[in-house]
């Protein structure tokens, strides 16, 4: 790394319950420390990481670095995507499924190291809408779980807040079915998740075969909504096991386009990355290595 190269550190103060604001000084003194010019940008609300990515671009700052948690990096991607600048992840916040996926250290002081000593390679992103994800976009249970926690339940929790708050909104909303289309396969069913990455979260993975970097999104689709299939699917996703159950399509696709099947009513959520993002119908499209990201 050149001495001196610019980067803006954008972080959300209160990420993590604010638990790592202590620490935002130390981790900003360390990539200082590495090198690093570093001009300080902290987020005042939902949204804001978007307009700051896309302001520390505009400015011409070599490196953008997401400070925080999913939500956090979540934000700065869909401010940078397709702009050429590279990206660094510290993680602080409650889940880094982003970081696990590329493994970038989850200890801020060795995620600054690699900040400054990683190199960049150029990954695939997923459009869900104009909503840009690294992950995942997810219609259905998933969506109604992240729309109804907690945010307290989360820290708490974390992991676990997932698995309490689903069986909470699973008894509590009524499902409509979903028609799943794309040139590869037309599915109907209930829970759908298109995937660019193999983590789901924590020890998931939904969509286990999913490359970052092969120009095409992993859509799994569960086909039936009874509190057994439904229990039995999550816990196969554990071991990846699910892909073999009757109940689970499963295909790559460029686009995939989600709507309600015929027939059916009612509102379907969709999030991205952990992340609300809207509701069907909404098209999905795979970015081609549209986000360059520093990794080990």
């Amino acid at each position: 790394m050149s001495a001196g190269r610019r980067l803006a550190a954008i972080f959300n103060p209160v990420s993590a319950g604010g638990r790592f604001k202590k620490d935002l000084p130390l981790i900003v003194g360390s990539l200082r420390g590495l090198g690093f010019e570093v001009h300080e940008m902290p987020t005042e609300a939902t949204g804001h990481a978007i307009e700051l990515a896309r302001e520390a671009v505009a400015r011409g700052y070599e490196t953008v670095c997401a400070i925080g948690g999913d939500g956090t990096v979540n934000e700065v991607v869909n401010g940078i995507a397709g702009s050429g600048a590279t990206f660094a992840i510290i993680p602080t916040g409650t889940v880094n499924v982003l970081a696990m996926e590329l493994g970038i250290p989850l200890d801020p002081p060795d995620a600054c190291q690699l900040a400054a000593q990683g190199h960049a390679i150029d990954i695939d992103l997923g459009r869900a809408g104009d909503r840009y994800f690294a992950l995942m976009a997810g219609a259905g249970l998933d969506a109604a779980v992240i729309s109804a926690m907690n945010p307290a339940l989360k820290r708490a929790l974390k992991e676990a807040a997932f698995a309490i708050q689903g069986v909470a909104s699973y008894f509590a909303g009524d499902f409509p079915r979903m028609l799943v289309a794309a040139e590869e396969a037309s599915v109907e069913g209930y829970f759908v998740v298109v995937g660019n990455s193999s983590n789901y979260g924590g020890a998931f993975g939904i969509t286990p075969v999913a490359d970052m970097r092969d120009g095409l999104l992993d859509v799994c689709v569960l086909t039936d909504k009874s509190f057994l299939q439904m229990s039995y699917y999550w816990l196969a996703a554990l071991v990846s096991s699910h892909l073999k159950h009757p109940k689970v399509e499963y295909f790559r696709t460029e686009r995939v386009d989600l709507s309600l099947a015929p027939g059916e009513e009612g509102e379907v959520l969709v999030q991205t990355d952990g992340e609300m993002a809207g509701r069907l119908p909404l098209t999905i499209e795979v970015a081609p290595l549209a986000l360059n990201v520093i990794t080990p």
